[in-house]
């Protein structure tokens, strides 16, 4: 009786699923929130999220700057909102049930809220399928960290510190 097969083997890079045969990879990962924005999948690292809330009332604030859809009171905090489409330059669109706000810890003293089309799921993306985003950093492609190929999607990954780096 061989049992080499039978024995696992600590040390290795993948695994088998049984359930549809791909391989689990067990090296390092990042965990994300993913949400969609236009059709297309995005995602936030989870030690940057506080939590994921329905859309509701979001209070509008005179003078407000492109893209600050107004501010919301989480639990006595009072939370700015802002359209992520809008920074993408993406057309506006009907907040519907699906639409989601994700609270953003930016640091001990800053907390922002961003509006998205519809919240997936939360996924460990292995940190050998991200690809970083060259130096360049024009227009709506310094917000992005990397770009993720996994699990036949591609995954824009973001980077929440330089969306609102200056921003207070």
């Amino acid at each position: 009786m061989d049992l080499t097969n039978d024995i696992p083997s600590f040390g290795q890079e993948t695994l088998q699923n049984e359930m549809n045969g791909e391989p689990a990879y067990l090296g390092p990962s990042t965990r994300c929130v993913l949400f969609t924005l236009e059709n297309e999948n995005y995602g936030i690292q989870v030690k940057k999220i506080r939590e994921v809330l329905r859309v509701g009332t979001i209070r509008k604030v005179a003078g407000a700057t492109y893209g600050v859809l107004g501010v919301i009171n989480v639990r006595g905090v009072i939370v700015t909102i802002v359209d992520s489409r809008s920074m993408y330059n993406m057309p506006n669109r009907e907040i519907d049930d699906f639409s989601r706000i994700i609270i953003v810890e930016l640091d001990d003293e800053r907390t922002v809220g961003i509006l998205v089309d519809c919240v997936l799921e939360v996924k460990d993306i292995p940190e050998n399928k991200i690809e970083p985003l060259s130096a360049s950093k024009e227009n709506a492609s310094r917000y992005i960290q990397g770009i993720a190929h996994f699990q036949d999607n591609v995954i824009i990954l973001i980077d929440v510190d330089s969306m609102f780096m200056g921003v207070e």
